[in-house]
């Protein structure tokens, strides 16, 4: 006869504040009183490096040791995904609760427990507003701004739950913990996940010749909270509109801007949780009524910016296809990207920091040795690999995939078809001119300084870019079939 066994199965939620499935999994296990056990899958792709990057694998290294850490057992295994729970049915009439995701495989795997009979409960985490909000006429929304008016009182109503402890559950025992199959120390993580960066576009595999300095990051809950809160304490929320596009305030400290991304891809803290704190340090529940409301613009801006993560989490539930295709179908197989050849120098040009723009080149060396990129900076980049070089979304797509120590795959995507002009955009196209951007949010050449060097930006002449932008703007429109657009240069 089978043992009764509840499954709390952690993906990227490594938090014990506002985890509805943890939560619940432990609630359950107390009130059945049936054994309760916490468990990470590291599967096989995760450690190839080819489809999970290397400041992906750094940080499963770094935080599920220390995540595993708050519980009497934790489990790491080494397998094939919901797969697992299948070999483990053999032997426990599991009980698996779990967090939602948005990615396309989330769901996959999901239906494949239903399919063999075995219970899971899933709860709502990663989008926190309805995921199936309709406009007015019934149809799914595509523009931000509406989306986001939609939205935004269900998004600030949403308190966290209090903090999970699973101290006084009753945990699978030390011999049945011993014996799981597949079963790995949390520490080893580290040794399978110890490969070079690489990364996938079109028909190349290409090793990326820098390893960012990854250790700056903080790596578990407690640190990522502290950090929100000394952030608020600092008033970087009161001037966070103002200077969250300053690629120049980036370089002062630790930057204006709160560096939560990393917290929110890895889930040391819920987006909830981040306006729970900006609520109480405001005595504002920044609900919205009407248009006369006085609220604190910075808090306000910051918010906004937390629905954008629902926004692309929202579009990528609803459209799983995103990942590889265009959102505006007018673009699907129609741009006249450059050939593979010239694509591939461009490419690597521009993983390099040699593009010629001084304000791109900064931004990938930033990249290439932090493993995060200031957003303004990501949207410049974005449009000068894709409109000025005419190389593929889906490449840049992949370099971030492999890069990016804060990657949230629908943040990703959705910022990269923002920035080719091919997503959920309302716009017909948008170039960005990289001298401009450059005068407008490093008016000091800070930025520029920092990540150049002195050599690189102030002293020696800069050569000049891969391709004018004169021209460049030109051959964009000409590229996406748009020449009778006459937009203005960002």
């Amino acid at each position: 006869m089978k043992s009764p066994l509840v499954i709390y199965w952690s993906r990227r939620d490594f938090r014990l504040r506002d985890n509805e499935a943890l939560l619940e999994a432990i609630t359950y296990s107390k009130t059945k009183n049936i054994p309760f056990l916490p468990l990470f899958i590291l599967e096989e792709y995760m450690t190839q490096g080819e489809e999970f990057g290397y400041s992906s694998q750094y940080m499963i290294a770094e935080a599920i040791p220390s995540f595993a850490k708050q519980f009497t057992r934790f489990a790491v295994v080494h397998y094939k995904g919901a797969g697992y729970f299948d070999l483990l049915s053999k032997k426990y009439n599991l009980y698996i609760f779990v967090n939602d995701d948005v990615y396309p495989d989330f769901n996959t795997q999901i239906k494949k427990l239903e399919r063999n009979n075995i219970q899971v409960h899933v709860y709502k985490d990663r989008v926190t507003v309805k995921k199936d909000t309709e406009t007015g006429s019934g149809n799914l929304y595509s523009v931000f701004t509406p989306f986001k008016n939609a939205v935004w009182n269900e998004f600030v109503r949403s308190a966290p739950l209090p903090k999970a402890d699973a101290s006084s559950c009753t945990h699978i025992s030390k011999n049945e913990f011993e014996s799981l199959p597949h079963s790995i120390s949390p520490t080893d993580i580290k040794k399978l996940c110890d490969k070079e960066p690489m990364v996938h576009i079109g028909k190349h595999t290409l090793k990326i010749p820098h390893k960012p300095n990854l250790s700056i990051w903080y790596t578990n809950e407690e640190d990522a909270l502290n950090h929100f809160k000394s952030f608020i304490k600092k008033d970087g929320i009161s001037g966070y509109k103002e200077k969250r596009d300053s690629l120049e305030e980036d370089t002062v400290g630790s930057g204006q801007t709160s560096k939560m991304s990393v917290a929110l891809a890895w889930g040391f803290v819920s987006a909830r949780t981040l306006v729970h704190e900006i609520q109480k340090h405001f005595d504002d529940a920044f609900e919205i009524s009407t248009q006369d409301e006085e609220h604190n613009e910075g808090a306000l801006c910051y918010i906004s910016e937390l629905i954008w993560r629902e926004f692309y989490g929202y579009l990528l539930f609803n459209h799983p296809e995103l990942m590889h295709t265009e959102f505006q179908k007018k673009f699907r197989g129609t741009i006249s990207w450059v050939k593979d050849d010239i694509a591939l120098v461009r490419f690597k040009a521009w993983i390099m920091g040699e593009t010629g723009y001084p304000i791109v080149d900064a931004a990938m060396k930033q990249l290439a040795e932090t493993g995060w990129m200031h957003n303004r900076a990501r949207m410049i980049v974005a449009s000068v690999l894709t409109k000025n070089f005419g190389v593929d979304w889906r490449w840049g797509q992949e370099y971030f995939r492999a890069m990016l120590i804060d990657l949230d795959e629908a943040s990703n995507n959705g910022g990269w078809q923002w920035g080719a002009s091919v997503g959920a955009d309302p716009k017909p196209i948008r170039i960005f001119n990289a001298e401009l951007q450059a005068e407008s949010h490093d008016k000091t050449g800070a930025y520029r300084e920092k990540w150049l060097g002195q050599d690189g930006f102030m002293q020696r002449p800069l050569s000049a870019p891969i391709i004018d932008h004169k021209i460049a703007r030109e051959e964009a429109l000409e590229r996406y079939n748009l020449k009778h657009v006459k937009p203005r240069d960002f």
